[in-house]
């Protein structure tokens, strides 16, 4: 806005001065005008403008006291031995432990008593090793009913089923188990 006041005063003093020297015009400003210019003028913040091309100081600024760090290499002086071949190390297989099957204690050979299925004894095939003519087994359920028995010879086979409850056995020397 001061610019503009400016530049109307500017343009009204080259008016006068393109007249003709015998007409010249005698311009007069009111003060109340003037000083209304000068409080509007005031009351605005001037932005500044745009410049087209940023402009540049032909010689760098410096701090009053530069700081300076200094770029230290230090540099030593180190020797190499020549590589020398270091044979492969081949490792030796080591005996692994075999496998063991651990004996299912149901499967263990008995003698004479009485045993449980499936708790004692696994059904399946039982052999009997005694030589005596006085053997006597019997297979019985829960409830106390003969399965299966013998009496006689002993170094026969003996089949215990899966849903038997007990096997009692006497003077048939010892039971092995065969298999199902």
């Amino acid at each position: 806005m001061k610019n503009s006041f400016i530049c109307l005063l500017l343009f009204l003093l080259l008016l006068t001065s393109c007249t003709p020297s015998q007409e010249k015009i005698q311009l007069t400003v009111d003060s109340s005008i003037v000083s209304g210019i000068e409080s509007t003028v005031e009351k605005f913040t001037p932005l500044p403008s745009l410049t087209p091309n940023p402009t540049y100081t032909s010689y760098p600024t410096y701090t009053p006291q530069s700081t300076f760090t200094p770029i230290i290499i230090v540099v030593t002086a180190t020797s190499t031995p020549t590589p020398e071949y270091t044979p492969t190390i081949t490792l030796t297989p080591t005996q692994t432990a075999t496998f063991t099957m651990t004996p299912n204690p149901k499967m263990a050979d008995f003698t004479d008593g009485f045993y449980l299925v499936n708790i004692d004894i696994v059904p399946g095939i039982w052999r009997s090793s005694g030589t005596g003519d006085d053997c006597y087994w019997e297979v019985t359920t829960s409830t106390g009913e003969i399965i299966d028995n013998h009496f006689g010879m002993a170094g026969g086979t003996m089949y215990v089923p899966s849903n038997a409850f007990q096997v009692m056995v006497e003077d048939c020397g010892t039971w092995t188990y065969i298999g199902q």
